[in-house]
């Protein structure tokens, strides 16, 4: 175990000891303690030495990022070297101070090895922290990029934290972590990669990055003391126990190359990306640019999710579906599955879906299948629609539901466009134009009947009883409209399918 002088000069606090390190936690190369014996310094060792040793001709001896732990006040030569210098009174004895120097570093090194032999023998990570406990003395949290509390651990009598692990962080009730909802996936805390403060002061954290991937998080939590250099230096040191562990464990994934995310980007900026792009990146998975594909986009309806908090449960919901990719863009998060060689129906993995996402508040529209990966900006602006004209159609029929399929929405989306181009007079039928002005001249409501009447596909009883008509009024009024209208809809399926879409847009059907 390497240790450093923030970790010693911490430890020996009941000496007083005063410090001046002129490199800072991230020196982590102190083997073993050593006397100061009249030869050049190592930097590997700590030597402890009383003052009065420390005559010109030894200074020189020091050399350049040594680390001395000096008994009494150091020489005013040894502050213009470039060293590290931790000095205490003048009255501890050499022998006891180096004894129990001795054991910190007798501790520290037993502490490496076990946590070593966790790891050999693939050990929970938790255990990594209970056998760390007692060198931390804080409540040590692991919290892995797919929102899930690896593990919690802290001293009984001291803190009161939930035993069970991995639980979904945004789900979270346990006071001392619930904190981290947000603040931990915020923009800044997802992109560190050295430690930070999270949460107003409560929690010292760092990430841990693998292959370039955030897949977890390790954190301190205050526990009522401030942090301090000696913190910071274990907190690095743990961390890189647990990246090994971490990868050893294979607690992590990462459903998709860099390349890929890359591409995805392009595509939905622009939807011009080059095929032989699109190859390369789709070969890393064994996908080809002409497979069918689908897109599915999920829109937070809470606009203070960050996009780490986004980035992190879309790679949670990918890790449990085999075939689909996924990417964060303008804040939505944008799933595509390859429908050829998926091996789960639609249907189940938007349940699926909608389950992991049940933390977010988010809207999911759905686009068709489409052949060619070189099409997904455009399909995915039509699962955009459904999402936006399913929550519009949801809000106003006071119903919730799960998702939003653009096929379902076809006819809804074809209006929309056409009536944003032109005037709806200019493309309905001349005679519906003729029929909407009648009523409009002579109050009358032929348009509607019109429209209950092709919705009951022509049947007179049916019609008539839902406009609370007598069945011979509305054959009259059926006779009077196809005059007006000239419009053969009775015996013509081609007049009926153009006057139901026309009355659709009327708003009508």
């Amino acid at each position: 175990m390497e240790l450093n002088l923030h970790i010693i000069a911490d430890d020996l606090a009941g000496y007083a000891p005063q410090v001046r390190i002129e490199e800072d936690y991230p020196v982590r190369r102190l083997r073993f303690p050593a006397l100061f014996d009249g030869t050049e310094t190592r930097r590997s060792l700590l030597y402890i030495v009383e003052s009065s040793l420390l005559t010109p001709e030894n200074i020189k001896l020091v050399t350049e990022s040594s680390s001395l732990l000096v008994i009494g006040k150091p020489p005013r030569a040894l502050f213009k070297l470039h060293c590290n210098i931790v000095w205490v009174p003048a009255s501890v004895q050499l022998s006891k101070l180096f004894s129990e120097v001795a054991a910190l570093f007798g501790a520290y090194n037993l502490w490496g090895e076990q946590m070593h032999d966790l790891l050999i023998t693939k050990k929970r990570l938790k255990r990594l922290a209970e056998i760390s406990l007692p060198i931390i003395r804080r409540p040590i949290h692991l919290v892995d990029s797919f929102l899930q509390v690896l593990f919690s651990v802290a001293e009984e009598d001291e803190h009161t934290l939930a035993s069970r692990g991995h639980r979904f962080i945004i789900d979270n009730d346990d006071p001392a972590l619930s904190v981290l909802t947000l603040d931990r996936f915020s923009e800044s805390a997802y992109a560190h990669d050295e430690p930070f403060i999270l949460a107003r002061g409560e929690f010292l954290s760092q990430n841990i990055f693998i292959s370039g991937h955030l897949v977890a998080t390790l954190s301190f939590s205050q526990a009522g003391r401030p942090f301090s250099k000696r913190d910071y230096s274990l907190l690095l040191l743990m961390t890189d126990i647990l990246k090994n562990g971490l990868t050893y464990m294979e607690e992590w994934n990462t459903s998709a190359p860099r390349a890929v995310d890359a591409m995805l980007q392009l595509l939905l900026a622009s939807g011009q990306v080059q095929e032989s792009v699109i190859d390369a990146a789709l070969k890393t998975m064994a996908w080809h640019e002409n497979d069918s594909y689908y897109c599915i986009v999920a829109v937070p309806t809470n606009p203070v999710y960050p996009s780490g908090l986004l980035t992190a449960t879309a790679k949670r919901v990918a890790a449990q579906i085999s075939q689909m990719i996924y990417t964060v863009y303008q804040n939505i998060i944008v799933f595509v599955i390859n429908a050829d060689q998926s091996t789960v129906a639609q249907d189940d993995i938007l349940e699926l879906m909608v389950a992991q996402l049940a933390h977010l508040e988010t809207s999911i529209g759905v686009s068709n299948i489409f052949d060619g990966f070189h099409a997904l900006k455009q399909h995915f602006e039509l699962a955009l629609a459904a999402q936006k004209m399913g929550t519009d159609a949801d809000l106003a029929s006071g119903t919730v539901h799960p998702y939003h399929r653009f096929e379902a929405h076809f006819m809804e989306f074809l209006i929309q466009t056409c009536s944003e181009s032109v005037s709806l007079e200019a493309i309905i039928p001349r005679g519906l134009v003729q029929l909407n002005r009648y009523d409009r001249k002579y109050g009358t409501d032929l348009v509607h009947i019109l429209a209950v009447f092709l919705r009951h596909d022509m049947r007179i009883a049916s019609a008539a009883r839902e406009l609370y008509l007598h069945r011979n009024t509305l054959t009259s009024k059926v006779a009077q409209i196809r005059f007006l209208t000239r419009m053969d809809f009775e015996n013509d399926p081609e007049v009926r399918l153009t006057l139901m879409v026309s009355l659709r847009m009327l708003g009508e059907l």
